[in-house]
């Protein structure tokens, strides 16, 4: 049934308030939240046709009332479809402006920013890199029989270790092993990589030790491995009133535990910037809800980004924190400001 505007308004405004307050809402705090002439009785009449179709429920006779998963759903609608109101998430920018980045200290650092920032737990999910296509390796000799090797991928740098190297092989050994290296890896991903290991070793037998070295860093960061799942606050979720409820802390817990399913719930279609999940209907336990992101870097998409809080959630707030990210990670601020310096300079001349 297709609710009316007065319907949506009062459902809205019974929404937001509770998520702010963890208390049933009653018909006289709408009233006063209303922003037009409206009786209390008609106040009445709508929540009673509300709770009727589901949208609401009333723990007690003499309570107010609370939203249902419905109710969310509906919410959510209306602001994934209404205007993103701009948030400046601090801590981003710092790790992204950095011409070399260490993937898995920017998603960290950029979890622990979106927990921060909503006050809720956030999840970062990182796709299987063996898609990752490599842009460079760098073999730089640090002391006799030690090299740092730096692999640098087309969205930052994924594994830096030091080696041993054979020793007496003459001052040019390193910068012909990394040129040689370079010719073999850059361009192609880590699945390609492996899946022609044995053609690659047969050109490069004089660098094998070198060789064998970083393949086996290529292997132990990506070779069998699913998505990598990172997961920051996990405290703040007992923040809010309805994880003092052991079963919903127990079920939290668990689906944190459980990163093979928390990677699924945190898939997005393509065509959808935004995923939002609202409780059992949708796969979450516990009084759940996930709302998540794709996010890339440099053009390369790496993976999503999510937010989990209790179906009370602050979803308005979450979307703005999510867009903010989503667009730090893409360049689309970092790129209209610098169109905006060219023109300032421009007309400076």
């Amino acid at each position: 049934m297709e609710l009316s505007a007065r319907k949506r308004k009062i459902l809205g405004i019974l929404v937001e308030h509770y998520i702010h307050t963890a208390e049933p809402v009653s018909s006289a705090e709408i009233k006063e939240l209303y922003d037009e002439e409206i009786s209390s009785a008609t106040i009445r009449s709508e929540l009673a046709a509300l709770e009727e179709l589901g949208y609401l429920i009333q723990p007690h006779v003499s309570s107010g009332r609370i939203p249902t998963e419905q109710a969310y759903k509906l919410y959510v609608e209306a602001v994934l479809a209404g205007e993103k109101k701009e948030i400046v998430v601090a801590g981003v920018r710092d790790y992204l402006d950095r011409k070399i980045v260490e993937i898995e200290d920017v998603v960290r650092n950029t979890a622990r920013v979106i927990s921060d920032a909503t006050n809720y737990t956030s999840i970062i999910v990182i796709k299987n890199t063996d898609e990752i296509r490599i842009r460079e390796v760098k073999i730089v000799e640090v002391d006799v029989g030690r090299a740092l090797v730096v692999i640098i991928t087309d969205s930052g740098v994924i594994k830096d270790n030091i080696i041993e190297i054979p020793v007496n092989m003459g001052s040019g050994y390193v910068t012909a092993a990394n040129n040689v290296v370079n010719d073999l890896f850059a361009g192609r991903t880590l699945k390609e990589i492996k899946s022609s290991q044995t053609d690659i070793e047969a050109e490069m037998m004089q660098y094998h030790d070198i060789f064998d070295k970083i393949v086996m860093l290529l292997e132990e960061y990506a070779s069998g491995r699913h998505n990598k799942v990172f997961v920051e606050g996990t405290s703040k979720m007992f923040r809010h009133p309805e994880f003092s409820e052991i079963d919903n802390a127990r079920d939290f817990i668990r689906l944190l535990d459980e990163k093979e399913r928390l990677s699924d719930l945190m898939k997005t279609d393509d065509e959808i910037e935004l995923s939002v999940r609202i409780g059992r209907s949708d796969g979450l336990d516990g009084n759940c809800a996930l709302v998540t992101a794709r996010y890339s870097i440099g053009g390369t998409e790496i993976g999503n980004a999510g937010v989990i809080g209790p179906v009370r959630m602050d979803y308005d707030k979450v979307v703005r924190v999510l867009h903010y990210i989503q667009k730090e990670f893409n360049g689309e601020d970092r790129e209209k400001e610098k169109g905006n310096g060219e023109i300032k300079r421009r007309e400076q001349k």
